[in-house]
């Protein structure tokens, strides 16, 4: 039996979310799920009846047993991911995945437990617009950032609580570096901070610790959401390496740089590349700089200098015409004002290729102040949609399905629609497809 505490029946929330659960868990039928009966009532206060399970919790064992064997982990990650995959095909996430939900019984035998927070497709949430929902050191970074979160976040949960079965401590970038193989090439693909780059579904999960090959993940723009925060490209020194790198980062980030701009920067060495970005995103796309080998540092908008944008703006004519002033006073000297004020001006012009282009006419700027993961996972589908259509022309068919699908979810995108988890899901399902239909062999 589940029971609330006395003072949680009173909250109206607390009681239409433990009813809640109740609806989610009998709607799941799988073994490595707990079985739930009724909802009861007993002096006011509600109470559930499910499966009667012998034995203890993960978090149970790992306190009093430590770390797992690599292989008895494996096995008991991939039995909680072949329960996460039947809870997600009916649309079920679980949103609170941890050692302390998840059962083993004396027969050896894995249960999911606690769908209390978990929510399924149609539903609208229940927690108030401030809640995170999880529990941290499992909550995947998309949703700390304020993001719904989709299946991909219960992966995330599971890869924490995978390292943690093998360590016994709390997961951390850092630490996961020891832990080499198959298993740290699954396990670092899990705990991936952006999802776009995670496995797409549980499916792909179960394939790698099945020692199955699952295709690499495809190369994401980070996820763009308006901050107070700028990206300074700086130390642009050699034109064509530098300008090259420009390019192919502004290429990941979605944009293109004027010509203009980067006359610019090749004149003062350094511009501010994306404008007005999150903090989140602004290390995103300082780290793809990194990548390519472009130095660039992340700026808060109250380290701008106040003069910076006006001098950007206004430099390049105030310079021209000191130039000229100056000239003709040489002029006057020489006798050859028209030649000498005109090469005065040029200087001056000339001179001001040294001043910063302004921060508002970075390349990457006006961004969104929040962007979906539904439209970042369906620009996703449509590129995997334009590859396939170019290898394989004979899957016109899961093209055409594909493009269809991206096509709904941009409409529904910016939308509160309560039927956007099932789009997400069916998403994620033919990026999956379309990554194996992409991974296959050419026909001889």
């Amino acid at each position: 039996m589940k029971v609330l505490h006395a003072h949680l029946a009173q909250d109206t929330l607390v009681c239409e979310r433990f009813r809640r659960e109740l609806a989610i868990a009998r709607s799941l039928d799988h073994p490595g799920i707990v079985r739930v009966f009724d909802l009861h009532e007993h002096q006011g206060r509600p109470f559930i009846s499910m499966e009667l399970l012998r034995g203890r919790t993960l978090h149970e064992r790992l306190v009093r047993g430590g770390p797992m064997a690599p292989a008895e982990a494996r096995r008991v990650t991939l039995e909680i991911c072949a329960g996460l995959r039947a809870a997600h095909r009916e649309g079920v996430i679980h949103r609170d995945l941890k050692p302390h939900n998840v059962f083993l019984t004396d027969g050896g035998a894995v249960k999911l437990l606690d769908f209390g927070l978990a929510r399924a497709a149609g539903q609208t949430r229940i927690t108030s617009a401030s809640a995170v929902a999880g529990t941290p050191g499992y909550i995947a970074p998309e949703i700390l950032a304020g993001e719904r979160g989709d299946a991909r976040a219960d992966l995330y949960a599971l890869g924490a609580t995978w390292f943690e079965m093998l360590t016994c401590t709390p997961w951390s970038s850092s630490a996961a570096r020891p832990i080499e193989g198959r298993d740290g090439e699954a396990l670092r693909r899990a705990l991936e901070p952006d999802p776009e780059l995670r496995f797409l579904d549980a499916g792909q999960f179960l394939r790698a610790l099945g020692g199955g090959t699952v295709p690499p993940a495809l190369s994401a723009r980070p996820p763009l959401s308006s901050g107070e925060y700028d990206v300074v490209v700086h130390d642009v020194v050699r034109p064509r390496a530098p300008l090259r790198a420009v390019d192919e980062v502004l290429e990941r980030l979605g944009t293109r740089a004027p010509s203009l701009w980067k006359l610019r920067l090749l004149g003062a060495g350094r511009a501010v590349l994306v404008s007005g970005a999150s903090r989140r995103t602004a290390e995103a796309a300082a780290a793809l700089c990194a990548s390519h080998g472009l130095p660039a540092t992340v700026r808060p908008f109250a380290l701008r200098p106040r003069s910076e944008e006006w001098l950007a703006r206004h430099g390049p004519w105030l310079l021209a015409l000191l130039g000229g002033a100056l000239t003709i006073a040489l002029a006057a000297l020489f006798g050859e004002s028209a030649r000498w004020t005109a090469l005065g001006l040029l200087a001056g012009y000339v001179l001001s290729w040294g001043l910063h282009p302004p921060a508002s006419a970075a390349p990457l700027s006006g961004l969104p102040e929040q962007e979906s993961a539904m439209s970042r996972l369906a620009q996703g589908v449509a590129r995997r949609a334009s590859m396939l259509r170019k290898r394989r022309p004979h899957l016109a068919g899961l093209v055409r399905e594909a493009e269809a699908a991206v096509l709904a979810a941009h409409h529904s995108a910016n939308a509160a629609a309560s039927g956007d988890d099932a789009q997400v899901q069916r998403l994620l399902e033919l990026a999956a497809t379309l990554d194996d239909a992409l991974a296959l062999e050419p026909a001889a």
